[in-house]
């Protein structure tokens, strides 16, 4: 396809919401310009307004992405490198998907072609793009933290039951930390979340945003350290390439903690007891490696899957062990999940009542040893295999050396047969 023929895609940006159209138009206007003296044809524009090039989530510009799948132009125009991404991650990444679509990426400003020095002097452009935005983010950072250092809002949505004046700092909103306080209250009476977003639900009570309640909604509150007057910035991880933000939170030295910063909704005690009742029902669900007695026998009576042996562990307590159903909660609706040493007891219970039954003790036909005996050879090597393998059990079951800190115990075999 000669050039004259191409067909082009213009694609403009500006960042904030303090920049004009005029922006816009000028894009567009040199945008059209170098079309002319080139001789392409614009066949589309693409628009994001008021968009972060930090970021790939620009409406525009993912529809721009998407379209090029179609093959409807053969070249994506800009401004400047700058207007299509200040992430070297994201514009690699598009720039690749666009060049498996036969389209190329061009700038009016740069002079960018398919020379080895056009190659480096790119990547120098994108270094130089994500150092602006990042340089800009570490300027705007002190700023905040000047600003978190005095107690004033940061932006961003103030939290149930505040609000913020004209001084940029926390003022208490009576109506919603009557709210606050009732889900404190509440909880510590013993109410679960999902009954208390039930009960402020019925009364009409609603969230910040103007939402009905819900657990998570419930729990958000109660995690919330600021209610006690603790003023709180720079928590969290900041964003990744991949623009996650991952949920943890930053070493202790680098969070701006001031008591006293704004007015408190609740005391402390009333705080360390909702912690406390918080960290009694926070529970890990992992998949145990320790031996299950019935391991791949135990099937869903509704889907018919194998149950999975499992272990819930809570802390400062001993763990549950239990058998749930492996398929999808949306491919069954069985959620129960079965305790183990019951189910495992009833099970033995039933092989030793058919091993002591007289039809049982022999099989004459065959000529073989009694059931029983064969059984109990059956668990004897297992405990041996256990012992010299595994754990290195003594022959009566307890233990000789394990991990630091677990109790001597017995494998279910041991408990209901030796």
């Amino acid at each position: 396809m000669e050039d004259h023929t191409l067909r082009v895609a213009c694609y403009g940006r500006y960042s904030t919401a303090l920049q004009r159209e005029e922006s816009i138009s000028a894009q567009l206007r040199a945008m059209k310009r170098y079309c002319d003296e080139n001789g392409w044809t614009i066949v589309r524009c693409y628009i994001d307004r008021a968009c972060s090039g930090s970021t790939d989530n620009r409406p525009q510009f993912q529809k721009m992405i998407k379209d090029s799948d179609d093959h409807g132009f053969d070249i994506v125009l800009v401004h400047q490198l700058s207007r299509f991404a200040r992430s070297r991650y994201d514009s690699n990444i598009y720039k690749n998907r666009l060049r498996k679509n036969g389209v190329r990426l061009c700038s009016v400003l740069e002079k960018i072609d398919d020379s080895p020095e056009s190659i480096l002097l790119e990547g120098l452009l994108e270094a130089i793009n994500e150092f602006y935005i990042a340089n800009i983010a570490r300027e705007s950072l002190k700023g905040l933290k000047e600003n978190a250092y005095k107690a004033l809002h940061n932006g961003g949505c103030p939290g149930l039951g505040y609000n913020v004046d004209k001084t940029r700092h926390l003022v208490v909103n009576e109506e919603e930390a009557r709210i606050v306080a009732m889900i404190f209250g509440m909880y510590i009476a013993g109410y679960s979340c999902t009954q208390i977003a039930d009960l402020l639900n019925e009364d009409g009570y609603c969230t910040k945003a103007g939402n009905p309640f819900t657990q998570t909604a419930v729990r958000t509150v109660l995690r919330n350290e600021k209610y006690t007057g603790i003023y709180i910035y720079n928590k969290r991880e900041a964003k990744g390439y991949d623009h996650k933000r991952p949920c943890r939170d930053k070493p202790a030295e680098e969070i701006i903690r001031i008591e006293g910063g704004i007015p408190a909704i609740i005391s402390r005690d009333i705080w360390e007891a909702a912690q406390q009742r918080l960290h009694r029902g926070r529970c890990t669900f992992r998949i145990t490696k320790a031996m299950h007695l019935l391991s791949g026998k135990v099937r869903c009576g509704i889907c018919g899957a194998v149950m999975q042996g499992t272990i819930r562990q809570r802390k400062a307590k001993e763990p549950f062990r239990n058998y749930v159903c492996r398929t999808k909660a949306a491919e069954c609706d069985n959620f129960k999940e079965i305790d183990s040493d019951s189910l495992e007891r009833c099970v033995i219970e039933l092989v030793k009542a058919h091993c002591n039954a007289p039809a049982t003790l022999y099989n004459v036909s065959q000529g073989s040893p009694p059931f029983r005996l064969a059984l109990q050879s059956c668990i004897h090597s297992i405990t041996v295999y256990k012992r010299t393998v595994i754990i290195r059990l003594y022959v009566n079951g307890e233990v000789r050396t394990f991990r630091r800190g677990r109790k001597a115990f017995r494998t279910p075999t041991q408990r209901c047969f030796i």
